[in-house]
């Protein structure tokens, strides 16, 4: 729980963290937490077969870089292309807002956003690729 994964190691750490979909299944959905290097390792993770479904993640976008991410697994009903997680900063709530609520603007369950001590915001969210 406390290793970093880098942007390299994204896709194959959850390959070894978790059941591959051809292996049996745990009996249950659990959540899990890792720390990553940079927001683009977590893309990389959360956009990895099979991709978390939308209310599965709580992602933290931290102002040096790393990210805090708490995720279901197994997804519930993986994300299919060309929809995937997406992450952007704004410089405030307002205008995170005004992207969010813009058409098509996302469901419930599509976005997980944090407001900063230094009045940005950064915003993962499932959109087109």
């Amino acid at each position: 729980m406390n290793d970093m994964i880098t942007e390299q190691d994204a896709a194959a750490a959850k390959v070894r963290n978790h059941p591959t979909p051809d292996a049996a299944w745990p009996p249950n959905q659990h959540w899990f937490f890792q720390n990553f290097a940079s927001v683009q390792a977590a893309l990389n993770y959360l956009n990895a077969a099979p991709a978390q479904s939308a209310g599965e993640v709580s992602g933290i976008a931290r102002n040096d870089g790393t990210v805090g991410m708490f995720y279901i697994f197994p997804p519930t009903a993986p994300l299919q292309p060309p929809q995937q997680w997406l992450f952007r900063n704004f410089s405030s709530p307002t205008d995170a807002l005004n992207y969010l609520n813009a058409a098509p603007a996302q469901s419930d369950g599509e976005v997980s956003a944090n407001a900063r001590n230094d009045g940005t915001v950064g915003v993962f969210y499932i959109g087109p690729a």
